[in-house]
Protein backbone atom coordinates (compact mmCIF):
# COMPACT_ATOMS: atom_id res chain seq x y z
CA UNK A 1 0.00 0.00 0.00
CA UNK A 2 2.80 2.18 0.74
CA UNK A 3 4.51 2.14 -2.44
CA UNK A 4 0.96 2.54 -4.38
CA UNK A 5 0.19 6.47 -2.39
CA UNK A 6 4.18 7.08 -2.94
CA UNK A 7 3.33 6.33 -6.81
CA UNK A 8 0.22 8.33 -6.96
CA UNK A 9 2.11 11.28 -5.08
CA UNK A 10 4.64 11.25 -7.88
CA UNK A 11 1.84 11.08 -10.30
CA UNK A 12 -0.12 14.23 -8.67
CA UNK A 13 3.64 16.11 -7.76
CA UNK A 14 4.19 15.34 -11.23
CA UNK A 15 0.82 16.83 -12.72
CA UNK A 16 0.99 20.27 -10.31
CA UNK A 17 4.62 20.84 -11.41
CA UNK A 18 5.20 23.35 -13.88
CA UNK A 19 6.55 22.01 -17.61
CA UNK A 20 9.92 23.62 -18.16
CA UNK A 21 9.90 21.89 -21.21
CA UNK A 22 7.22 24.30 -23.16
CA UNK A 23 6.57 27.85 -23.65
CA UNK A 24 4.18 29.95 -25.10
CA UNK A 25 3.66 32.59 -26.81
CA UNK A 26 0.92 34.99 -27.40
CA UNK A 27 0.46 37.28 -30.05
CA UNK A 28 -1.98 40.04 -30.35
CA UNK A 29 -2.12 41.14 -33.17
CA UNK A 30 -3.94 44.09 -35.70
CA UNK A 31 -5.99 41.13 -36.87
CA UNK A 32 -5.84 37.91 -35.20
CA UNK A 33 -4.81 36.43 -32.04
CA UNK A 34 -3.31 33.68 -31.38
CA UNK A 35 -1.47 30.90 -28.80
CA UNK A 36 0.89 28.72 -30.11
CA UNK A 37 3.09 26.27 -27.22
CA UNK A 38 6.51 25.01 -28.37
CA UNK A 39 8.45 22.18 -27.13
CA UNK A 40 11.50 24.70 -26.26
CA UNK A 41 13.11 26.93 -26.13
CA UNK A 42 15.57 25.07 -28.02
CA UNK A 43 17.14 25.19 -31.91
CA UNK A 44 14.13 23.57 -33.55
CA UNK A 45 11.34 24.34 -31.63
CA UNK A 46 7.83 22.21 -32.73
CA UNK A 47 4.71 23.70 -32.34
CA UNK A 48 2.37 21.38 -29.95
CA UNK A 49 -0.66 23.25 -30.01
CA UNK A 50 -2.08 26.30 -32.32
CA UNK A 51 -4.67 28.24 -32.34
CA UNK A 52 -5.66 31.43 -34.05
CA UNK A 53 -9.19 34.10 -33.59
CA UNK A 54 -9.49 36.91 -36.21
CA UNK A 55 -10.57 39.98 -33.81
CA UNK A 56 -9.87 42.78 -35.80
CA UNK A 57 -8.30 44.68 -33.84
CA UNK A 58 -6.62 47.21 -36.42
CA UNK A 59 -9.77 47.60 -38.22
CA UNK A 60 -10.41 50.47 -37.57
CA UNK A 61 -6.90 51.86 -37.45
CA UNK A 62 -7.14 53.86 -41.04
CA UNK A 63 -9.72 56.36 -39.69
CA UNK A 64 -9.59 56.35 -35.96
CA UNK A 65 -7.12 56.38 -33.27
CA UNK A 66 -9.30 53.78 -31.04
CA UNK A 67 -10.06 49.99 -30.62
CA UNK A 68 -13.42 48.86 -31.56
CA UNK A 69 -15.15 48.18 -28.41
CA UNK A 70 -16.61 44.51 -30.50
CA UNK A 71 -12.57 44.35 -31.16
CA UNK A 72 -11.65 44.49 -27.95
CA UNK A 73 -14.42 42.20 -26.11
CA UNK A 74 -13.49 39.49 -28.95
CA UNK A 75 -9.86 39.94 -28.03
CA UNK A 76 -10.32 39.29 -24.47
CA UNK A 77 -12.78 35.85 -24.67
CA UNK A 78 -9.98 34.59 -26.90
CA UNK A 79 -7.32 35.82 -24.53
CA UNK A 80 -9.00 34.64 -21.29
CA UNK A 81 -9.37 30.76 -23.28
CA UNK A 82 -5.52 31.19 -23.98
CA UNK A 83 -5.13 31.77 -20.59
CA UNK A 84 -7.14 29.01 -19.06
CA UNK A 85 -5.37 26.83 -21.76
CA UNK A 86 -1.87 27.64 -20.86
CA UNK A 87 -2.90 26.58 -17.16
CA UNK A 88 -4.63 24.19 -17.53
CA UNK A 89 -1.01 22.73 -19.73
CA UNK A 90 0.86 23.78 -16.62
CA UNK A 91 2.78 25.98 -18.71
CA UNK A 92 5.11 28.36 -16.58
CA UNK A 93 6.78 30.36 -19.25
CA UNK A 94 4.37 32.75 -21.36
CA UNK A 95 5.61 34.84 -23.67
CA UNK A 96 2.76 37.95 -24.63
CA UNK A 97 3.33 40.47 -27.28
CA UNK A 98 0.85 43.21 -28.47
CA UNK A 99 1.94 44.71 -31.91
CA UNK A 100 0.71 47.90 -34.00
CA UNK A 101 -2.85 48.18 -33.21
CA UNK A 102 -2.48 48.21 -29.41
CA UNK A 103 0.49 50.22 -29.79
CA UNK A 104 -1.03 53.08 -32.14
CA UNK A 105 -4.34 53.11 -30.28
CA UNK A 106 -5.16 55.47 -27.48
CA UNK A 107 -7.11 53.31 -25.85
CA UNK A 108 -4.50 50.56 -26.04
CA UNK A 109 -2.79 50.91 -23.11
CA UNK A 110 -6.45 50.68 -21.27
CA UNK A 111 -6.82 47.31 -22.88
CA UNK A 112 -3.39 46.26 -21.86
CA UNK A 113 -4.29 47.20 -17.89
CA UNK A 114 -7.62 44.98 -18.64
CA UNK A 115 -5.78 42.03 -20.06
CA UNK A 116 -3.26 41.88 -17.47
CA UNK A 117 -5.82 42.26 -14.76
CA UNK A 118 -8.71 39.81 -15.99
CA UNK A 119 -5.81 37.50 -17.60
CA UNK A 120 -2.94 38.08 -15.37
CA UNK A 121 -0.32 38.08 -18.56
CA UNK A 122 2.33 40.44 -18.32
CA UNK A 123 1.91 42.09 -22.14
CA UNK A 124 4.90 43.75 -23.59
CA UNK A 125 3.66 46.14 -26.21
CA UNK A 126 6.22 45.72 -28.91
CA UNK A 127 7.71 48.93 -30.64
CA UNK A 128 8.20 49.25 -34.23
CA UNK A 129 11.35 48.43 -34.12
CA UNK A 130 11.06 45.36 -31.61
CA UNK A 131 8.31 43.86 -34.08
CA UNK A 132 10.56 44.75 -36.98
CA UNK A 133 13.28 42.78 -34.92
CA UNK A 134 11.37 40.02 -33.87
CA UNK A 135 10.05 38.71 -37.24
CA UNK A 136 13.48 39.13 -38.99
CA UNK A 137 14.79 36.66 -36.44
CA UNK A 138 12.50 34.31 -37.14
CA UNK A 139 12.98 34.12 -40.39
CA UNK A 140 16.30 33.59 -39.45
CA UNK A 141 15.70 30.79 -36.94
CA UNK A 142 14.06 29.15 -39.78
CA UNK A 143 16.33 29.66 -42.42
CA UNK A 144 20.00 30.70 -41.35
CA UNK A 145 21.65 31.80 -44.69
CA UNK A 146 19.24 33.94 -45.87
CA UNK A 147 20.31 37.32 -47.38
CA UNK A 148 18.24 40.56 -48.49
CA UNK A 149 14.86 41.99 -47.21
CA UNK A 150 11.97 40.18 -45.15
CA UNK A 151 8.88 42.03 -45.09
CA UNK A 152 5.93 41.06 -42.41
CA UNK A 153 2.88 42.09 -43.43
CA UNK A 154 0.21 42.29 -40.63
CA UNK A 155 -2.68 43.41 -39.88
CA UNK A 156 -1.64 46.70 -38.98
CA UNK A 157 2.00 47.75 -40.13
CA UNK A 158 4.52 46.32 -42.34
CA UNK A 159 8.00 45.80 -41.23
CA UNK A 160 11.00 45.83 -43.16
CA UNK A 161 13.98 44.09 -42.12
CA UNK A 162 17.54 43.58 -43.34
CA UNK A 163 19.06 40.18 -42.96
CA UNK A 164 22.48 38.83 -43.73
CA UNK A 165 25.06 36.47 -42.20
CA UNK A 166 22.91 35.79 -39.63
CA UNK A 167 22.06 38.62 -38.30
CA UNK A 168 19.53 41.49 -38.01
CA UNK A 169 20.50 44.80 -40.19
CA UNK A 170 18.03 48.09 -40.36
CA UNK A 171 14.44 47.98 -39.29
CA UNK A 172 11.27 49.95 -40.54
CA UNK A 173 8.45 49.85 -39.22
CA UNK A 174 5.37 51.50 -42.00
CA UNK A 175 1.65 51.69 -41.58
CA UNK A 176 0.83 49.37 -44.62
CA UNK A 177 -0.91 46.83 -42.79
CA UNK A 178 -3.48 44.99 -45.01
CA UNK A 179 -6.37 45.36 -42.38
CA UNK A 180 -5.79 48.79 -41.97
CA UNK A 181 -5.41 49.60 -45.60
CA UNK A 182 -8.46 47.66 -46.81
CA UNK A 183 -11.00 49.77 -44.46
CA UNK A 184 -9.40 52.81 -45.66
CA UNK A 185 -11.64 53.51 -48.59
CA UNK A 186 -9.31 54.36 -51.05
CA UNK A 187 -8.75 54.09 -54.86
CA UNK A 188 -6.85 51.33 -56.73
CA UNK A 189 -4.75 54.68 -57.72
CA UNK A 190 -4.65 56.11 -54.07
CA UNK A 191 -3.43 53.02 -52.51
CA UNK A 192 -0.97 52.36 -55.06
CA UNK A 193 1.00 56.10 -54.40
CA UNK A 194 0.31 55.99 -50.48
CA UNK A 195 2.24 52.34 -50.01
CA UNK A 196 4.74 53.65 -53.09
CA UNK A 197 6.02 56.86 -51.39
CA UNK A 198 6.13 54.99 -47.39
CA UNK A 199 8.39 52.44 -49.16
CA UNK A 200 10.36 54.88 -51.08
CA UNK A 201 10.60 57.06 -47.36
CA UNK A 202 12.81 53.91 -46.65
CA UNK A 203 16.04 54.41 -47.85
CA UNK A 204 18.25 51.72 -47.08
CA UNK A 205 15.91 49.84 -49.36
CA UNK A 206 17.64 50.56 -52.57
CA UNK A 207 20.99 48.64 -51.23
CA UNK A 208 18.75 45.60 -50.91
CA UNK A 209 18.08 45.51 -54.78
CA UNK A 210 18.64 42.01 -56.68
CA UNK A 211 18.59 40.15 -53.32
CA UNK A 212 15.77 37.54 -52.55
CA UNK A 213 12.85 38.69 -50.35
CA UNK A 214 11.46 37.07 -47.83
CA UNK A 215 7.68 36.77 -47.02
CA UNK A 216 6.04 36.67 -43.41
CA UNK A 217 2.57 37.12 -42.70
CA UNK A 218 -1.05 35.09 -43.02
CA UNK A 219 -2.10 37.38 -46.01
CA UNK A 220 1.03 37.00 -48.28
CA UNK A 221 1.30 33.60 -47.10
CA UNK A 222 -2.49 33.13 -48.31
CA UNK A 223 -1.06 34.12 -51.87
CA UNK A 224 1.16 31.35 -51.69
CA UNK A 225 -1.61 28.78 -51.36
CA UNK A 226 -3.66 30.42 -53.90
CA UNK A 227 -0.08 29.58 -56.45
CA UNK A 228 0.33 26.01 -55.19
CA UNK A 229 -2.99 25.69 -55.81
CA UNK A 230 -3.87 26.96 -59.19
CA UNK A 231 -0.48 25.88 -59.96
CA UNK A 232 -0.97 21.98 -58.80
CA UNK A 233 2.33 21.85 -56.67
CA UNK A 234 2.96 18.67 -55.33
CA UNK A 235 3.55 19.88 -51.81
CA UNK A 236 1.57 22.10 -49.42
CA UNK A 237 4.21 23.59 -47.23
CA UNK A 238 4.19 27.46 -47.45
CA UNK A 239 7.98 27.32 -45.47
CA UNK A 240 10.61 28.26 -48.06
CA UNK A 241 8.19 28.00 -51.38
CA UNK A 242 10.07 29.82 -53.64
CA UNK A 243 9.22 32.03 -56.80
CA UNK A 244 10.76 34.15 -59.49
CA UNK A 245 9.65 37.46 -59.02
CA UNK A 246 7.99 37.14 -62.32
CA UNK A 247 5.99 34.32 -61.30
CA UNK A 248 5.07 36.92 -58.10
CA UNK A 249 4.44 39.23 -60.71
CA UNK A 250 1.84 36.95 -62.75
CA UNK A 251 0.27 35.96 -59.25
CA UNK A 252 -0.61 39.33 -57.96
CA UNK A 253 -2.02 40.43 -61.84
CA UNK A 254 -4.17 37.35 -61.51
CA UNK A 255 -5.23 38.05 -58.05
CA UNK A 256 -6.06 41.73 -58.95
CA UNK A 257 -8.20 40.73 -61.42
CA UNK A 258 -10.11 37.29 -60.13
CA UNK A 259 -13.83 38.07 -58.09
CA UNK A 260 -13.16 37.47 -54.70
CA UNK A 261 -15.59 34.23 -54.71
CA UNK A 262 -13.29 32.49 -57.36
CA UNK A 263 -10.55 33.03 -55.04
CA UNK A 264 -12.14 31.51 -51.96
CA UNK A 265 -13.44 28.48 -54.25
CA UNK A 266 -9.55 27.80 -54.37
CA UNK A 267 -8.24 24.97 -52.15
CA UNK A 268 -5.55 25.78 -49.83
CA UNK A 269 -6.91 29.59 -49.23
CA UNK A 270 -8.28 30.38 -45.81
CA UNK A 271 -11.81 32.26 -46.09
CA UNK A 272 -10.23 34.41 -43.54
CA UNK A 273 -8.00 36.08 -45.70
CA UNK A 274 -9.84 36.55 -49.18
CA UNK A 275 -10.99 40.29 -47.73
CA UNK A 276 -7.59 41.38 -47.53
CA UNK A 277 -5.77 39.34 -50.39
CA UNK A 278 -6.23 42.59 -53.12
CA UNK A 279 -4.63 44.75 -51.02
CA UNK A 280 -1.91 42.49 -49.77
CA UNK A 281 -1.00 41.79 -53.56
CA UNK A 282 -0.73 45.56 -54.46
CA UNK A 283 1.74 46.13 -51.61
CA UNK A 284 3.82 43.65 -52.45
CA UNK A 285 3.97 44.91 -56.31
CA UNK A 286 4.87 47.94 -54.49
CA UNK A 287 7.69 46.06 -52.49
CA UNK A 288 9.02 44.29 -55.71
CA UNK A 289 8.70 47.20 -57.63
CA UNK A 290 11.02 48.68 -55.25
CA UNK A 291 13.59 46.23 -54.68
CA UNK A 292 13.48 44.13 -57.42
CA UNK A 293 14.09 40.54 -55.85
CA UNK A 294 15.85 37.28 -57.36
CA UNK A 295 13.46 35.25 -55.47
CA UNK A 296 10.23 35.80 -53.51
CA UNK A 297 10.64 33.26 -50.61
CA UNK A 298 7.46 32.48 -48.17
CA UNK A 299 8.37 31.77 -44.25
CA UNK A 300 6.31 29.79 -41.82
CA UNK A 301 8.42 31.69 -39.48
CA UNK A 302 8.24 35.14 -38.03
CA UNK A 303 7.48 37.08 -34.96
CA UNK A 304 6.35 34.51 -32.45
CA UNK A 305 8.94 31.92 -33.38
CA UNK A 306 11.27 35.05 -33.24
CA UNK A 307 10.59 36.18 -30.02
CA UNK A 308 11.47 31.89 -28.85
CA UNK A 309 14.29 32.13 -31.21
CA UNK A 310 16.13 35.49 -28.63
CA UNK A 311 15.10 33.13 -25.61
CA UNK A 312 18.20 31.00 -26.29
CA UNK A 313 21.68 31.41 -26.29
CA UNK A 314 23.61 32.48 -29.01
CA UNK A 315 25.84 29.20 -29.52
CA UNK A 316 22.48 27.36 -29.98
CA UNK A 317 20.87 29.99 -32.33
CA UNK A 318 24.21 29.30 -35.01
CA UNK A 319 23.39 25.21 -34.85
CA UNK A 320 22.06 24.38 -38.56
CA UNK A 321 17.88 24.22 -37.87
CA UNK A 322 17.92 21.36 -40.42
CA UNK A 323 20.13 19.06 -39.58
CA UNK A 324 19.24 19.53 -35.57
CA UNK A 325 15.61 18.54 -36.52
CA UNK A 326 17.16 15.31 -38.60
CA UNK A 327 18.93 14.43 -35.17
CA UNK A 328 15.67 14.96 -33.19
CA UNK A 329 13.74 12.81 -35.34
CA UNK A 330 16.41 10.00 -35.61
CA UNK A 331 17.07 10.04 -31.79
CA UNK A 332 12.88 9.87 -31.29
CA UNK A 333 12.51 6.99 -34.00
CA UNK A 334 16.01 5.15 -34.83
CA UNK A 335 16.91 1.68 -33.97
CA UNK A 336 20.15 2.46 -32.11
CA UNK A 337 22.06 5.24 -30.81
CA UNK A 338 21.81 7.86 -33.58
CA UNK A 339 25.13 7.35 -35.79
CA UNK A 340 24.13 9.89 -38.90
CA UNK A 341 27.85 11.61 -38.87
CA UNK A 342 29.31 8.11 -38.88
CA UNK A 343 27.30 6.95 -41.99
CA UNK A 344 27.87 10.52 -43.90
CA UNK A 345 31.80 10.76 -42.82
CA UNK A 346 31.57 6.81 -44.71
CA UNK A 347 30.32 7.50 -47.94
CA UNK A 348 31.29 10.94 -47.94
CA UNK A 349 34.28 10.29 -50.27
CA UNK A 350 31.93 8.90 -52.94
CA UNK A 351 30.11 12.38 -52.89
CA UNK A 352 32.36 14.83 -53.24
CA UNK A 353 31.13 16.52 -56.74
CA UNK A 354 27.98 17.95 -54.82
CA UNK A 355 28.88 20.90 -53.58
CA UNK A 356 28.25 22.46 -49.79
CA UNK A 357 24.35 22.58 -50.33
CA UNK A 358 24.47 18.46 -51.43
CA UNK A 359 26.82 17.67 -48.59
CA UNK A 360 24.71 19.40 -45.70
CA UNK A 361 21.51 17.37 -47.68
CA UNK A 362 23.34 13.79 -47.77
CA UNK A 363 24.41 14.52 -44.19
CA UNK A 364 20.18 15.19 -43.53
CA UNK A 365 19.76 12.03 -45.51
CA UNK A 366 22.11 9.85 -43.25
CA UNK A 367 20.43 11.33 -40.33
CA UNK A 368 17.12 10.05 -41.65
CA UNK A 369 18.38 6.65 -42.86
CA UNK A 370 16.89 4.50 -39.63
CA UNK A 371 13.71 6.40 -38.77
CA UNK A 372 11.56 3.48 -40.36
CA UNK A 373 12.50 0.45 -38.99
CA UNK A 374 9.42 -0.17 -36.33
CA UNK A 375 7.36 -0.16 -39.80
CA UNK A 376 6.48 -3.89 -41.91
CA UNK A 377 9.19 -4.23 -44.27
CA UNK A 378 6.79 -4.00 -46.86
CA UNK A 379 5.89 -0.38 -45.80
CA UNK A 380 8.97 1.45 -44.54
CA UNK A 381 10.36 3.20 -47.60
CA UNK A 382 6.91 4.76 -48.46
CA UNK A 383 6.11 5.70 -44.99
CA UNK A 384 9.83 7.35 -44.78
CA UNK A 385 9.54 8.83 -47.64
CA UNK A 386 6.09 10.56 -46.65
CA UNK A 387 7.51 11.25 -43.17
CA UNK A 388 10.44 13.16 -44.35
CA UNK A 389 9.00 14.86 -47.27
CA UNK A 390 5.90 16.75 -45.27
CA UNK A 391 7.58 16.97 -41.72
CA UNK A 392 7.72 20.67 -40.60
CA UNK A 393 11.34 20.96 -41.32
CA UNK A 394 13.54 24.37 -41.30
CA UNK A 395 15.77 25.11 -42.81
CA UNK A 396 15.45 23.10 -46.42
CA UNK A 397 13.46 23.99 -49.46
CA UNK A 398 11.58 22.03 -51.53
CA UNK A 399 13.88 21.16 -53.58
CA UNK A 400 16.27 19.42 -50.92
CA UNK A 401 13.52 18.04 -48.94
CA UNK A 402 12.20 15.89 -52.10
CA UNK A 403 16.31 14.85 -52.87
CA UNK A 404 16.68 14.22 -48.91
CA UNK A 405 13.30 12.19 -49.05
CA UNK A 406 14.05 10.19 -52.17
CA UNK A 407 17.38 9.67 -50.77
CA UNK A 408 16.04 7.50 -47.58
CA UNK A 409 13.10 6.39 -49.79
CA UNK A 410 15.88 4.47 -52.20
CA UNK A 411 17.62 3.26 -48.85
CA UNK A 412 14.67 1.17 -48.04
CA UNK A 413 13.65 0.34 -51.42
CA UNK A 414 16.73 -0.01 -53.61
CA UNK A 415 15.31 2.29 -56.41
CA UNK A 416 12.86 5.00 -56.90
CA UNK A 417 9.85 3.10 -58.44
CA UNK A 418 6.36 3.16 -57.04
CA UNK A 419 3.59 5.50 -56.19
CA UNK A 420 5.09 6.92 -53.01
CA UNK A 421 7.87 9.25 -54.73
CA UNK A 422 5.92 10.56 -57.39
CA UNK A 423 5.20 14.24 -56.39
CA UNK A 424 9.03 14.34 -54.97
CA UNK A 425 10.02 13.55 -58.54
CA UNK A 426 8.01 16.38 -59.89
CA UNK A 427 10.17 18.91 -58.30
CA UNK A 428 13.86 17.79 -59.44
CA UNK A 429 15.65 17.15 -62.75
CA UNK A 430 16.95 14.27 -64.11
CA UNK A 431 20.51 14.77 -62.53
CA UNK A 432 19.27 15.54 -59.16
CA UNK A 433 16.80 12.18 -59.19
CA UNK A 434 19.86 10.44 -60.05
CA UNK A 435 22.11 11.97 -57.29
CA UNK A 436 19.15 10.99 -54.78
CA UNK A 437 19.28 7.59 -56.15
CA UNK A 438 23.12 7.24 -55.81
CA UNK A 439 23.04 8.62 -52.23
CA UNK A 440 20.21 6.16 -51.18
CA UNK A 441 21.96 3.22 -52.42
CA UNK A 442 25.10 4.45 -50.47
CA UNK A 443 22.78 4.83 -47.43
CA UNK A 444 21.72 1.08 -47.95
CA UNK A 445 24.89 -0.44 -48.42
CA UNK A 446 26.06 1.18 -45.27
CA UNK A 447 22.89 -0.34 -43.13
CA UNK A 448 23.76 -3.59 -44.36
CA UNK A 449 27.81 -3.69 -43.98
CA UNK A 450 27.06 -2.42 -40.27
CA UNK A 451 23.74 -3.76 -39.42
CA UNK A 452 22.58 -0.62 -38.36
CA UNK A 453 25.18 0.13 -35.30
CA UNK A 454 27.64 2.73 -34.30
CA UNK A 455 31.24 1.47 -34.81
CA UNK A 456 32.15 -1.04 -37.87
CA UNK A 457 32.07 1.89 -40.36
CA UNK A 458 35.29 3.56 -38.69
CA UNK A 459 37.06 0.69 -39.43
CA UNK A 460 36.49 0.13 -43.26
CA UNK A 461 36.19 2.93 -45.77
CA UNK A 462 34.44 3.36 -49.21
CA UNK A 463 35.63 5.91 -52.02
CA UNK A 464 35.48 5.85 -55.45
CA UNK A 465 38.53 6.76 -58.22
CA UNK A 466 38.07 7.35 -61.84
CA UNK A 467 36.24 3.64 -62.69
CA UNK A 468 35.85 2.26 -59.58
CA UNK A 469 33.88 2.23 -55.66
CA UNK A 470 35.58 0.59 -53.50
CA UNK A 471 34.86 -0.85 -50.12
CA UNK A 472 38.38 -1.67 -48.54
CA UNK A 473 37.79 -3.65 -45.49
CA UNK A 474 40.16 -5.32 -42.70
CA UNK A 475 40.40 -8.60 -42.67
CA UNK A 476 38.83 -9.28 -39.07
CA UNK A 477 35.51 -7.71 -40.39
CA UNK A 478 35.66 -9.56 -43.64
CA UNK A 479 32.93 -12.11 -42.06
CA UNK A 480 30.41 -9.00 -42.38
CA UNK A 481 30.63 -9.34 -46.12
CA UNK A 482 28.24 -11.74 -48.16
CA UNK A 483 25.99 -11.99 -51.06
CA UNK A 484 24.18 -8.49 -50.19
CA UNK A 485 26.62 -6.23 -49.21
CA UNK A 486 28.20 -7.70 -52.82
CA UNK A 487 24.90 -6.36 -54.37
CA UNK A 488 24.36 -3.40 -52.64
CA UNK A 489 27.99 -2.19 -53.41
CA UNK A 490 27.64 -3.44 -57.17
CA UNK A 491 24.18 -1.25 -57.54
CA UNK A 492 25.31 1.55 -55.84
CA UNK A 493 29.13 1.32 -58.41
CA UNK A 494 26.27 1.10 -61.26
CA UNK A 495 24.62 4.28 -60.29
CA UNK A 496 27.73 6.25 -60.46
CA UNK A 497 29.19 4.68 -63.65
CA UNK A 498 31.61 2.75 -62.04
CA UNK A 499 32.25 -0.80 -61.06
CA UNK A 500 32.68 -2.24 -57.77
CA UNK A 501 35.92 -3.81 -55.72
CA UNK A 502 35.83 -4.99 -52.45
CA UNK A 503 39.56 -5.44 -50.93
CA UNK A 504 40.38 -7.21 -47.95
CA UNK A 505 43.35 -5.52 -46.08
CA UNK A 506 45.90 -7.43 -43.62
Amino acid sequence: MQNFLNREERLQDSLDAPSDKLTAVIDIGSNSIRLVVFDGPSRVPMPKFNEKVLCGLGRDLGHSSLLGADAMESAMSALKRFTALVHHMRIDKVLVAATAAVREADNGPEFVADVEQECDLNVQVLSGKQEARYAGLGVLSGMPYANGLVGDLGGGSLELVRVGDHKIGDTATLPLGALRLSQMGMSDQELKKFVSKKIKDVKWVDDEKNKNFYVVGGAWRAMARYHMAVKNHPLHIVHNYKLATWEVYELIEEILTKPDEEIAAVPLVPSSRVATMKTAARIMHQVLKAVDPKHVVFSSNGLREGMLFSEIRKNVRKQDPLIEACRDMAAKEGRFAEHGDEIYSWMKPCFTDIGEKGQRLARAAATLSDIAWTMSSDYRAGQAFRRIFRAPFSGIGHKGRAIVALSVYARYNGNLLGHPPEDALDLIGEEEKQHALSLGLALRLSHTLSGGTRGILPDTRLYMTDENIILQIPKELSVLLGVNVDKRLTALAESKGRKAIIKVTD
